[in-house]
């Protein structure tokens, strides 16, 4: 198979030197014409300068004589008449003389007739010149053609090659600098794209190698703790109500970690359904708090949830997935004493607690995974350093928008909703309606 830059030379050589040999046929049929009309108007003018001195000079005489390549004749009209359509009148042609083509002059004299003759088999000398000329022009177009041809193929196949290596090195996992986005706009569109490309991959790869590195230290610590307890166990060090209970804390804490990677997993690959359903806030709050009461008295945390009747469009399910998870975020950063607190307003659910707050400088990370769970103490097993992020996308799929305030006296999580202000039996109505979303 042909490369591209052999295909492009030879299909720029082949149409420059087509348009040449046009231009030259052209130009070679141009030139005969011009030379024939030339050599018809040379014997023409010769003949008129002949007939104009024989009238100057009469003379009865006849003559038929070669002068160069062209043959004089001055006979009695009536001996011409074979050659000439009319010898009564002045003409310029082509005849027959002994077999050959002639290109004839005719000149009428007193009692006489002049007649030129030139063999018409003289215009191919006349005109060759001019066609090896042609020829030698075209010779040197036709090399001036493959140089240019050359450097065409080669200034748009260079950066598609410059594309192609580096593509290559991607596939094999190695660095490639950014490509220049030179030549063509559709050859700098293109390296714009492949370095657009290579970016996100290379984000791609390091958000993969990050929550690789993520989740494996995150699984190796409940699995330490289970590993140790149970040979504790085994080996009588351990008390096994004590046991039992720390491997069962430690089995919970992997089973959220592996949820909540699921479900990352599958919000990504645009499985994860969203319905669009009424849903009311004030539930959802008693819901999130009902769930861990048992942990927030274990640390010593105040659970609680406020707020009256108030409805929003969202998915029960996941809305309540994402007040647990901000939830179990709060309960992790407030120390014993503290309180946290689920609160619901008109297309606002809010939780807040009373911890320490997140530096200014982390704000704007909170969302990103692990992010906060490594800033901050492990002393209590609660969360996996997931549910932010998956409270982020969860709102976002659910049309709706979450953001972060922090400070010294606490942090606040609120998730805004599409609020629904038609009254319950309106929000069935839009809710058989509604379709879900993916």
């Amino acid at each position: 198979m042909k490369s591209l830059r052999a295909r492009l030379f030879a299909a720029t050589l082949a149409a420059l030197a087509i348009t040449l040999a046009l231009t030259i046929a052209i130009g070679g049929v141009l030139t005969r014409r011009e030379v024939d009309r030339t050599q018809a108007a040379n014997v023409a003018g010769r003949a008129d300068d002949l007939a104009l001195q024989r009238r100057q000079h009469v003379s009865y005489t006849t003559e038929d004589k070669v002068s160069g390549n062209v043959r004089i004749m001055i006979q009695p009209r009536a001996s011409l008449a074979s050659l000439v359509p009319n010898v009564n009148r002045s003409s310029d042609g082509q005849t027959t003389y002994l077999g050959t083509r002639e290109l004839y002059s005719y000149r009428t004299l007193p009692s006489r007739g002049l007649l030129l003759l030139r063999p018409t088999s003289l215009r191919s000398a006349a005109w060759r010149p001019f066609l090896i000329d042609l020829l030698l022009a075209a010779l040197v177009g036709v090399g001036f053609a493959a140089v240019v041809s050359f450097f065409v193929a080669r200034s748009i196949v260079l950066p598609i090659r410059r594309v192609a290596d580096a593509t290559r090195a991607l596939a094999a996992d190695e660095r490639h600098e950014p490509l220049p986005a030179g030549g063509s706009s559709e050859l700098a569109a293109l390296a714009l794209a492949f370095n657009r490309m290579t970016e996100q991959l290379a984000a791609a790869r390091e958000a993969e190698r990050d929550l690789l590195l993520s989740v494996s230290h995150e699984l190796k610590t409940p699995l330490t703790a289970i590993r140790g307890y149970a040979e504790g166990l085994a080996d009588g060090a351990f008390d096994a109500e004590e046991a039992a209970r720390t491997i069962g804390l430690e089995a919970g804490r992997l089973e959220r970690l592996v949820r909540d990677l699921l479900d990352l997993a599958r919000m990504n690959r645009a499985e994860f359904s969203v319905r669009s359903e009424p849903v009311d806030l004030a539930e959802i709050a008693r819901e999130a708090v009902s769930r861990h009461e048992v942990a927030a008295r274990q640390f010593g945390v105040e659970l609680r949830a406020g707020g009256a009747e108030t409805w929003a469009e969202a998915d029960h399910d996941r809305l309540l997935q994402v007040a647990s998870n901000l939830v179990e975020n709060a309960l992790r950063e407030t120390p014993a004493g503290g309180a946290v607190t689920v609160t619901a307003q008109p297309g606002l659910l809010a939780v807040a607690d009373t911890g320490p707050g997140i530096p200014a400088g982390d704000v704007g990370h909170a969302f990103e995974r692990f992010y906060l769970y490594d800033k901050v103490g492990r002393d209590r097993p609660v969360g996996s350093g997931l549910g932010l992020a998956i409270v982020k996308q969860l709102a976002t799929a659910m049309g709706g928008d979450v953001r972060v305030e922090s400070g010294p006296e606490g942090t606040t999580f609120a998730v805004s909703l599409r609020p629904q202000l038609g009254g319950v039996d309106h929000l069935e109505v839009g809710a058989r309606q509604a379709p879900e979303r993916v």
